[in-house]
């Protein structure tokens, strides 16, 4: 089953290093920053382009995180986890977005019921 955009999209950010270690752990203070933060307008055009995106990053998730689970060594699970974030960037890109606005995108979802909402019900008319 596939996992939540939210997830893999986290974990995008992650790869490229575009979000701090502590707001992974999901403190309390983490939960209240994101909940006061106040979220960027997404156009329906960048929302569209977002939802295909993570359609794409979950069907390479799919695809290489068992080989990744089960690599021989650190030095090609390393190998393959450059691979599959390589992948994902490229197929970010290839819907016209840039890393960060992918990010953005993600982190504002994350704050924005409604946001995540209208992300929900395009990933499901896709499926």
């Amino acid at each position: 089953m596939p996992r939540p955009f939210p997830l893999l999209a986290l974990a995008l950010v992650v790869m490229a290093g575009l979000l701090p270690g502590p707001a992974l752990a999901g403190g309390p203070a983490t939960g209240l920053h994101l909940a006061q933060a106040a979220a960027p307008e997404v156009s329906q055009t960048d929302l569209e382009a977002y939802v295909a995106a993570v359609v794409k990053i979950q069907e390479i998730d799919a695809a290489l995180q068992p080989r990744i689970d089960d690599a021989d060594n650190a030095d090609e699970a390393a190998a393959l986890t450059r691979e599959a974030t390589d992948r994902m960037i490229a197929e970010v890109e290839a819907q016209g977005l840039t890393v960060e606005q992918y990010n953005s995108i993600t982190r504002a979802a994350e704050q924005d019921v409604r946001l995540y909402e209208r992300i929900l019900t395009l990933l499901a008319a896709r499926r």
